[in-house]
């Protein structure tokens, strides 16, 4: 039997289009054939992912999104055998606040890039990994690009 759980949390910022990005994490999970899984999203400010960039990956700055993966090292996994997992369960950080600078930096709505970085942190989560930030030749980056024109949102 799948499990199907999905949890958004917001960490001293205001964040008023839950429903639409629920809806929209839905979306991706199921363009990503994602039907087990437990998720939980947390959008906060700098502060708060600082603390735990700090904590988890000894980088005592910001960052856009955290991906921990309560699965990565489970027996249980259903991989393929092609190194990706279509059970997930684990933890997205999003610092929303960092989303403002980045999204200026690249040109694009704050809220395309919310999507982005979403998209990111659930194919971490499913096992997909990147050497570069090469949206042309890498392998995730071109699906993450793929699925967030199929499933973007207008926020």
């Amino acid at each position: 039997m799948s499990k199907s759980d999905l949890n958004l949390l917001v960490e001293n910022i205001k964040f008023e289009h839950l429903s639409v990005f629920y809806d929209f994490i839905l979306s991706v999970l199921h363009a990503l054939s994602i039907s087990d899984f437990e998720l939980s999203v947390i959008l906060c400010d700098n502060v708060y992912i600082q603390k735990l960039n700090n904590k988890f990956r000894n980088k005592n700055e910001p960052t856009d999104v955290l991906s921990f993966n309560y699965n990565e090292h489970n027996e249980l996994n259903e991989d393929l055998g092609d190194g990706i997992n279509y059970k997930i369960q684990g933890d997205l950080i999003i610092s929303f606040e960092y989303l403002k600078f980045s999204s200026q930096e690249f040109n694009v709505e704050i809220y395309e890039e919310l999507q982005r970085v979403t998209i990111h942190g659930i194919l971490h989560l499913m096992g997909y990994k990147h050497e570069t930030n090469d949206f042309k030749k890498e392998g995730m980056l071109i699906l993450q690009e793929n699925i967030l024109r199929k499933n973007k949102r207008v926020f």
